[in-house]
């Protein structure tokens, strides 16, 4: 092996270990911070220059898509399989409990999942995909009997908003989101 080899190795595992802590700041910034935090902030808190931050990730959709992306095409898959349930109201009921899990799970989930993307973003593509299946999801639903006909995914994204408020205030996150969903979901059905 030459010098050179093992300078590129070298390289490319520091270039490794700055993507991660990028990473792992930048999920912790927009925990604190909301999906807008600020790329310098992210940057110090990785503990890495801007350049290198923007090297990485030329824009924040980029270290949004990076950070969530599986997070996001659980999203997507969750409220598939929810359309292929024979059942549309417990189809809709799995899904709302796996986002506010995610929720739960990962406190920034939320301002990423309700951040807009630019329309040209593939991250952008894939929301507005889900977002269709959602409403899919709604009406079968609503066709079945067991949706009030004036729910819309806006009511979706309201309940979201809220369990996020309970998550951060409450003393037993879990048993109070539980509750707050239970009760949206009871207020939803027909």
């Amino acid at each position: 092996m030459t010098d050179q080899d093992e300078t590129h190795r070298t390289l490319r595992s520091d270039a490794e270990r700055n993507r991660d802590r990028i990473a792992d700041a930048a999920r912790a910034a927009f925990r604190d911070l909301g999906a807008d935090a600020p790329m310098k902030e992210i940057a110090k808190r990785a503990g890495v220059g801007t350049a290198t931050l923007y090297r990485r990730f030329p824009t924040r959709e980029d270290l949004l898509s990076y950070v969530f992306a599986d997070r996001l095409t659980g999203c997507a898959d969750s409220v598939h399989v929810a359309l292929a349930s024979p059942d549309p109201w417990q189809g809709l009921v799995d899904h709302i409990s796996h986002l506010t899990h995610l929720q739960l799970e990962d406190r920034a989930f939320t301002a990423v999942f309700l951040h807009e993307f630019p329309p040209d973003s593939p991250v952008s593509h894939s929301h507005a995909e889900a977002g269709a299946a959602l409403d899919r999801l709604l009406d079968a639903a609503k066709t079945a009997g067991d949706l009030r006909q004036d729910v819309d995914a806006d009511d979706v994204v309201l309940l979201l908003k809220a369990n996020d408020g309970v998550l951060r205030w409450s003393g037993d996150p879990a048993r109070e989101s539980r509750r707050l969903v239970e009760r949206f979901l009871h207020s939803f059905r027909t």
